[in-house]
């Protein structure tokens, strides 16, 4: 992909269509399930935007949906109708962009640092994770968590790929868990970073199966 740039001169920045006017917490790319590609992100101004991302890389800003704080995290439903955000204000929404609705789905006792839409062949549902040390599984259509699991400390970063779920914890824990037959633990480990970690992203093989993972922290190691 990157190797079809020939020249430096071809690489071109191009800054999208009303942005946002603070501190972008979350980007995401739609899926390749959707024919148009869109762009979402969310920002410290406590919303989420959409744009439509044009063949010649300009973009057109589509709409636009609020939280009461800070939205510290987004991601897209598997067919891309839908876009999920998790807030400081302690709640999770549902943003439905054809009908342009914008729906509460999920709430925590503190801001949630996580979210993240998990489709497997027996069943869908939405995992957020939450500085109040729990994280949980939410059917969408009811009020109370299909599964809850308490962590010993604050959810700092997660990842989600096919059957696997990876989480790491203020205390530097990685909790690894299956998803296939609903949340199941499969393995605990300390992490060889001795500070605090701010991303983790699940690696696979060249059949798309997940094989890893991958943990940055703020010590600027990986």
């Amino acid at each position: 992909m990157f190797g079809s740039i020939a020249t430096p001169a071809a690489q071109k920045d191009v800054e999208v269509a009303q942005p946002p006017d603070d501190a972008i917490s979350c980007l995401k790319f739609s899926p390749a399930s959707v024919p148009q590609t869109y762009l979402i992100a969310s920002s410290w101004a406590n919303d989420i935007r959409c744009w439509e991302i044009q063949a010649n890389g300009q973009t057109v800003a589509k709409a636009m949906q609020k939280h009461d704080a800070p939205i510290l995290s987004c991601c897209w439903s598997e067919d891309g109708s839908k876009v999920f955000t998790a807030s400081c204000d302690k709640t999770a929404k549902m943003w439905d962009l054809q009908a342009n609705t914008f729906v509460q789905i999920a709430a925590h006792d503190q801001p949630i640092r996580t979210i993240h839409y998990i489709q497997r062949p027996s069943y869908s549902c939405v995992m957020t994770g939450s500085w109040d040390r729990t994280v949980k599984f939410w059917d969408m259509r009811q009020p109370t968590p299909l599964k809850q699991l308490t962590l010993p400390e604050r959810i700092y970063a997660a990842d989600v790929f096919g059957p696997m779920a990876v989480i790491t914890t203020a205390d530097r824990a990685i909790q690894i868990y299956s998803l296939d037959q609903g949340p199941t633990e499969y393995k605990k480990m300390e992490s060889l970073l001795k500070y605090q970690h701010r991303c983790v992203s699940i690696f696979t093989d060249k059949s798309r199966n997940p094989t890893g993972f991958a943990v940055g922290s703020i010590e600027g190691r990986v």
